[in-house]
């Protein structure tokens, strides 16, 4: 099992040396990581990270400049790690600011992976820079994310027909791994998730990763800690001058009408995107089917996603 340690941008670097140094995380962080590791343990015995993870899945605003993923492919080369350069769904703009980046990567003499969670990057990878390989994001691979309603389709009352629905992926429709055979994608990739997922016959001779610790809920440009300061009328516009507001505040969401029961999940929103805390039960199951599966590949990160 290869284990991927998640790292944002070049101010999280200093997790190379420690990715459990209290110093940098928040409690939530801390208690997540410490879950994390233990229950790794138990699954497949202790695992140092052999690749680092780098960049944003969500927001084209936390795109780093190149001159930061030039750093930070050094610094995964001085620590022996692989390198795979992670990126958001992105407009026309976002685009522009990658393509410098993937020319870059498409250079490195060891080919690199890049993760797309947007389909014009997968067809610009594809098209433009064959030395770099394509993994197919978390956010690309559907599946349901709702905390408030994803548990309900395990239980034994709910009826089998929505259960075969909603504990599938993208992955169980043939045409969709043809899609991905023509665009050149290798591997794919699953979030974590609370209801159980089905065994995939579609997904023979594709690897696969799982990411562990938070899943995500649902994610968009509208940013809500980055529009807080705006008139009603100005919040939630999808062209803002960003202050990178989300490195430094999350928030906790409480469901106040529990028409469907407590939730069974700590969530939280920071930045664009609302993520589920996974417990430690969870965290359990999802390497129990990730054995079973066949998932290759674990990706942690200490600090929360953004």
């Amino acid at each position: 099992m290869e284990l991927a340690l998640g790292i944002h941008d070049v101010t999280q670097l200093d997790l190379l040396e420690d990715m459990y140094d209290p110093n940098f995380l928040s409690p939530m962080e801390k208690e997540t990581i410490d879950l994390l590791n233990e229950a790794v343990d138990r699954a497949y015995g202790p695992i140092e990270p052999s690749r680092m993870y780098f960049g944003s899945e969500f927001c084209q605003y936390r795109i780093a400049p190149l001159e930061d993923v030039k750093r930070a492919y050094e610094a995964a080369c001085e620590k022996g790690l692989r390198f795979t350069y992670v990126t958001p769904y992105v407009p026309e703009d976002g685009m522009n600011k990658l393509f410098p980046i993937l020319h870059w990567l498409n250079e490195r003499e060891t080919p690199c992976e890049v993760v797309v969670n947007d389909w014009g990057i997968g067809y610009a990878i594809s098209t433009r820079y064959p030395n770099v390989k394509i993994v197919l994001g978390r956010l690309l691979n559907k599946m349901i994310r709702d905390p408030r309603v994803a548990h309900l389709y395990n239980e034994k009352s709910a009826p089998e027909l929505a259960k075969s629905v909603f504990m599938n992926t993208s992955l169980e429709t043939p045409y969709f791994k043809r899609f991905l055979s023509k665009l050149g994608v290798d591997r794919v990739e699953y979030d974590s998730f609370i209801q159980p997922v089905e065994k995939s016959t579609e997904r023979e001779g594709l690897n696969a990763s799982l990411y562990l610790g938070y899943g995500v809920v649902a994610t968009g440009r509208s940013c809500l800690v980055g529009t807080l300061h705006k008139p009603r009328e100005e919040k939630f516009q999808g062209d803002v001058q960003c202050k990178q507001q989300c490195t430094l505040y999350v928030a906790q969401m409480e469901n106040t009408r529990p028409t469907l029961g407590q939730l069974p999940v700590r969530t939280l929103q920071k930045g664009n995107t609302a993520f589920y805390q996974q417990t430690e039960t969870l965290m359990s199951e999802g390497l129990e089917w990730a054995k079973e599966m066949g998932i290759n590949r674990l990706i942690v990160s200490p600090k929360i996603p953004v």
